[in-house]
């Protein structure tokens, strides 16, 4: 079977819920047809990839290279554009992550001080058990 076998796949045509159906120029499937027609021309999938900017499209897009791999599991250039596909929706994905500020560092003077007081902190202890440890042994004073 080949790519132009696809077109009339089951859950092929269509968009995913909320996909527009139409892009520039020319409706998606369309705009499939264009690539099938030119399977092994890289310029013809990378302008079908090129409609969709959102990951409601790269579904969309992600479907029909699914169907092809369905059809023709060793496809190369089905795989490749598969592939290229969930790179492109990864990388949307992760763009509409909320992103927080980091947190403002801490003065260079802060922490010194924090140092020394850890420092001194630590003499303190020391000399506390030093001179609790002299009233239980005589010999220590």
């Amino acid at each position: 079977m080949h790519p132009e076998d696809l077109q009339s796949a089951p859950g092929a045509g269509e968009p995913a819920s909320g996909a527009p159906a139409t892009g520039p120029g020319e409706a998606e499937p369309e705009a499939w047809a264009r690539v099938l027609a030119a399977w092994e021309d890289d310029a013809a999938h990378h302008a079908y990839l090129a409609r969709f900017g959102d990951l409601e499209g790269l579904a969309v897009a992600g479907g029909r290279y699914r169907a092809v791999l369905a059809e023709r599991p060793g496809d190369p250039v089905a795989l490749r554009y598969r592939d290229e596909v969930v790179k492109r929706a990864t990388v949307a994905g992760l763009a509409q992550l909320p992103r927080t500020r980091p947190r403002p560092p801490i003065p260079r003077a802060a922490q010194v001080l924090l140092v020394w007081l850890l420092v001194a902190a630590a003499a303190a202890a020391v000399v506390y058990l030093w001179r609790g440890a002299a009233r239980l042994i005589p010999d220590l004073k």
